[in-house]
C-alpha cells in the first residue's frame, strides 16, 4: 500500500510511506519508509537489518562474487519489484522479497560484503543480527527499486515507472516570462518577422552559476549534509511515514559559499537585454499566445530555461473588420449607379481592387472578392473572403432640374407599370379561357349532346300529349382531370333515367284515357 502524504507545513513537500510490506517482515519500531520529495534527498536513514539463512546471497541476487556495485543495485532493483509483497501476491513471494532485502543488505556495503566473502553469514550473525537500530535498507534504495533513480527526482525528471509526477510547473514556471507584442493588422494577416527585445536573468559567466568567487569557496552543507533537504520521521497507524523538507540553511542547494562572487553578488544569475527574433505566422488573432521554448530565464544550477510567452495585440484597420477567416468593409454608391450598375474601387488587404456594382442592386446587398481574407493557421492553404456591403445615397437636397427629370422619370414608371399590369391581365384572361374551351370539348360534351336528344323527342310529343314542353339546362363545369368520372355526368345521368320514367308512366296513362273515350256507350232504352 502506498501512502501519498503532502506536508503539512510546506506544500512543496511530498512524502510516500511503504508500510504495508514492511509491516510483515519487519521490526514494528524499525518499519522502513519510501520517501519522494521535489528537491532533494535526506541526510540521514533509518537502516533495517533483514537476515534469511541458509541461503547464498549472490544466488538470491542472481550475481556471481566478482559482480560490481552497480550489478548489485540493478539485480536487487529488478528482483524487489518482481517479488515485492504489495505487487505479488503469489505464495512465497514475500519470503523471497526478505531474502533478497537481507542479500542486498550485505552486499551492498564493502565491509559486510569482505566479512560475508570471508567467513559466511556466520561471520555477519554476532555483529549484526538483531541490531534494531542498525542495518544497511536505506528507503531511498527501495524506492529506485519501484521508480528508478531517486537522483533524478531532485535534480531533473525522473522515470518513475506508471507514477507520473508532472514537475513541469515547479520547476520552470518561475522561469518563463510574459510579453506583450503589438503587430498591425496587414501582420496579423501575412504574419512575418519580428525582432523582441526581452529583459532575462541568464547564468553569470564569471562564477559559471555557482554564486561563489571559485570552487574552493564551495563547502558542504552541515546541515543537511550536502542533500538539501532534511528528513524527518513520524510514526501513524499505517507506519513510520517519513517528511522530506528543503534544508532552510542552505535553501535546497546542498552547499554553503563561503566567498560570493563580485559580479553577480552570490546570485549566480545577471539581468541581460537580448534581442530575440520571432517568427510570426499567417492568420494570428488579438489575443493569441505564441511560447518559445528556451527563451525565459536561464537557472544553470538546475540546469534548465524557462519559456518566453508572446501576448499578441492585433492593431485595428480603418475600414475593414475580421470575423473568423472573412474580412467585411461597406462602400457606399449614388442611387443612379445603383440603378445604371457601374465599377467602384475598394480598399482590400492587398490594394486597391475594381469591384462590379451590377445593376438594380438593392441596399445592403453582399459582394465578395473570393480568397482575399485571412489565412487559416492550421491549413495555409486555406484563406477567406472579403466581403463588401453596398449602401445606396439617397440625397437630402437635389436640384430643380433634378427634380423635374426624377418627376417625369416617376411619371414614367407609373404609365410602364400601369401597361405592363393591363398586358399581364389580357395574358391571364386569355390562359383562363383557353383551359374552359379545352375543358368544354371533353367530357360534359357528351351531356350536352343527350340533352338535346331528349328535348328533341319531348317537343314531338308535346302537341299530342297535351303537355308544356320541358327543358334542362346543365352547368358545364371546366373539367380538370379527365381520367375520373366527372360528378355533373352523374347527376345528369340520373336526371335523365328519373325524366324517362315519368315520361313512360305519362304516355301509358294518356292511353289509357284515350281508349277508354273511344269505347261505345250502351244505353237502355224504356219503351
Amino acid at each position: 500500500m502506498f501512502v501519498l502524504r503532502p506536508c503539512p507545513t510546506n506544500p512543496n513537500h511530498l512524502s510516500i510511506g511503504l508500510g504495508s510490506a514492511a509491516s510483515r517482515f519487519a521490526n514494528p519500531i524499525n518499519r522502513p519508509a519510501v520517501l519522494l520529495s521535489s528537491r532533494c534527498a535526506p541526510r540521514r536513514t533509518r537502516r533495517l537489518v533483514i537476515s534469511a539463512k541458509g541461503s547464498d546471497y549472490y544466488e538470491t541476487l542472481n550475481l556471481n562474487r566478482n559482480a560490481t556495485l552497480q550489478e548489485i543495485k540493478s539485480s536487487y532493483r529488478s528482483l524487489a519489484r518482481k517479488y515485492h509483497p504489495d505487487m505479488n501476491k503469489s505464495a512465497g513471494a514475500e519470503e523471497k522479497f526478505k531474502e533478497i532485502s537481507a542479500a542486498y543488505e550485505v552486499l551492498s556495503d564493502d565491509d559486510k560484503r569482505s566479512i560475508y566473502d570471508r567467513f559466511g553469514e556466520a561471520g555477519l550473525q554476532g555483529q549484526y543480527e538483531g541490531s534494531g537500530a542498525g542495518g544497511q535498507v536505506d528507503p531511498f534504495e527501495v524506492f529506485g527499486a519501484f521508480f528508478g533513480d531517486s537522483t533524478g527526482i531532485f535534480g531533473g525528471r525522473a522515470d518513475m515507472g506508471n507514477f507520473n509526477f508532472n514537475t513541469r510547473n515547479t520547476r520552470t514556471s518561475d522561469l518563463d516570462i510574459r510579453y506583450n507584442l503589438t503587430l498591425s493588422f496587414e501582420e496579423s494577416i501575412f504574419g512575418g518577422r519580428r525582432n523582441v527585445d526581452v529583459t532575462r536573468f541568464e547564468t553569470c559567466n564569471m562564477c559559471n552559476g555557482t554564486g561563489a568567487k571559485s570552487n574552493n569557496c564551495i563547502r558542504s552543507c552541515t546541515d543537511c549534509g550536502g542533500r538539501g533537504a532534511v528528513m524527518k520521521t513520524q510514526r501513524t497507524p499505517i507506519g513510520i511515514v517519513s517528511q522530506v523538507s528543503t534544508c532552510t540553511r542552505c535553501n535546497g542547494d546542498g552547499t554553503i559559499v563561503t566567498d560570493s562572487c563580485r559580479k553577480c553578488n552570490g546570485d549566480g544569475k545577471l539581468r541581460i537585454k537580448r534581442s530575440i527574433e520571432i517568427e510570426i505566422p499567417p492568420g494570428v488573432n488579438d489575443g493569441n499566445t505564441m511560447q518559445v521554448q528556451g527563451e525565459g530565464n536561464v537557472d544553470n544550477k538546475r540546469g534548465i530555461a524557462g519559456d518566453l510567452y508572446l501576448f499578441l495585440h492585433v492593431s485595428e484597420k480603418t475600414g475593414i473588420w475580421r470575423e473568423g477567416l472573412d474580412l467585411y468593409s461597406k462602400i457606399s454608391i449614388d442611387y443612379t449607379e445603383a440603378i445604371l450598375g457601374t465599377v467602384v474601387k475598394v480598399e482590400t488587404i492587398e490594394g486597391l481592387r475594381d469591384l462590379q456594382i451590377p445593376s438594380g442592386i438593392q441596399p445592403g446587398e453582399t459582394l465578395k472578392f473570393p480568397y482575399l481574407g485571412v489565412p487559416n493557421m492550421k491549413k495555409p492553404g486555406v484563406r477567406g473572403d472579403h466581403h463588401v456591403i453596398v449602401n445606396i445615397e439617397i440625397p437630402r437636397i437635389i436640384s430643380v432640374e433634378e427634380r423635374t427629370l426624377v418627376e417625369k422619370l416617376a411619371s414614367l414608371r407609373k404609365s410602364c407599370n400601369y401597361h405592363m399590369n393591363q398586358s399581364n391581365d389580357e395574358v391571364a384572361n386569355g390562359k383562363k379561357r383557353n383551359r374552359q374551351n379545352n375543358a368544354s370539348t371533353k367530357g360534359p360534351g357528351k351531356v350536352n349532346s343527350l340533352l338535346s336528344s331528349i328535348k328533341r323527342f319531348l317537343s314531338r310529343k308535346q302537341s299530342r300529349a297535351g303537355f308544356s314542353s320541358l327543358s334542362i339546362e346543365a352547368e358545364v363545369p371546366t373539367w380538370t382531370n379527365h381520367n375520373a368520372v366527372d360528378p355533373l355526368f352523374m347527376i345528369s345521368f340520373s336526371v335523365v333515367f328519373v325524366i324517362l320514367h315519368i315520361y313512360t308512366s305519362i304516355i301509358r296513362a294518356d292511353s289509357h284515357t284515350i281508349s277508354t273515350r273511344r269505347k261505345p256507350v250502351l244505353t237502355q232504352i224504356d219503351e
